[in-house]
C-alpha cells in the first residue's frame, strides 16, 4: 500500500500512466476495434465513473487531512493546559509552603497542593499523551478558605476543564484521522484512475470525431 501511494503521488509516474493508457485506448478502440457511436456513449459511463471515484477519494483524503490538522490542534491546546495546572501548582507551592511556611492561615492550602501536585505528577509519570488526568482532580479546594481567593480556584478550574475538553477531542481526532483500508486504496489510486479516465475521454473524442468523418 505504501509502495502504490509513493507511485501515485510522483507526478512523473502519474504522467507517464496517462500516456501509456492515452495509447493503449486509442490503439485498442479507435483503430483495432473502433467503437461505434452508440457505443462511445455508453464509454463515456466508464470515464464519468472512474472520474466520481477519483473525487471521492479526494474528499476522504481531505477528511483525513481535517482531522490530522485537529489533532495537532487539540494536542497543543491540551499540552498547554496540562503544563498550565502544574505551572499553579508550583506557584502555590512556593507561595503557601515556602514563602508563607510559618503562616498557620496557609497550612491547609500547602498541604492540599502537596497533595495534588504529587497525584498529578504520578500521573503524567505513569501515562503517556493524553494522561488520563480525574475530572475531580481539584476535590477539596472549594473547602480550603484561607491563602487563596475565589478568582485563582477559578482560574485552576477552568485549566482542568479546557484540558478535558481538549483531551476528548484529541482523542475523538485521532480516531476520525484513522482510515480503513479501502478508503486508503481509494486514495493511493484516485490519481491514477483519474489519469486513465481523461485518457478514456480523450480517446472518446478522437473516436467520435473519426465517425463523423466517414
Amino acid at each position: 500500500m505504501d509502495q502504490l501511494l509513493e507511485l501515485a503521488t510522483n507526478s512523473v509516474f502519474v504522467g507517464i500512466a496517462f500516456v501509456v493508457a492515452l495509447a493503449i485506448l486509442h490503439y485498442l478502440l479507435v483503430f483495432k476495434y473502433p467503437l461505434t457511436a452508440k457505443q462511445w456513449k455508453l464509454a463515456e459511463y466508464v470515464w464519468v465513473a472512474l472520474a466520481l471515484v477519483s473525487v471521492v477519494s479526494v474528499f476522504e483524503e481531505a477528511r483525513l487531512l481535517r482531522s490530522e490538522q485537529a489533532v495537532d490542534r487539540h494536542r497543543q491546546v491540551a499540552e498547554q493546559k496540562i503544563w498550565a495546572i502544574r505551572n499553579w501548582f508550583e506557584v502555590y507551592d512556593i507561595y503557601a509552603c515556602d514563602e508563607n511556611a510559618d503562616n498557620p492561615e496557609t497550612k491547609q492550602l500547602c498541604s492540599w497542593v502537596n497533595l495534588k501536585n504529587s497525584e498529578l505528577g504520578l500521573i503524567l509519570s505513569n501515562e503517556e499523551f493524553p494522561a488520563d488526568v480525574p475530572a475531580n482532580l481539584l476535590l477539596g479546594l472549594g473547602a480550603i478558605r484561607q491563602g487563596i481567593g475565589e478568582a485563582d480556584k477559578q482560574i485552576i478550574g477552568g485549566h482542568l476543564k479546557e484540558y478535558l475538553d481538549s483531551r476528548s477531542r484529541y482523542i475523538a481526532a485521532v480516531k476520525g484521522s484513522r482510515h480503513s483500508a479501502l478508503s486508503a486504496l481509494l486514495i493511493s489510486l484516485a490519481p491514477l484512475m483519474f489519469a486513465i479516465a481523461v485518457a478514456l475521454k480523450f480517446a472518446k473524442v478522437t473516436g467520435e470525431y473519426r465517425l463523423i468523418r466517414k
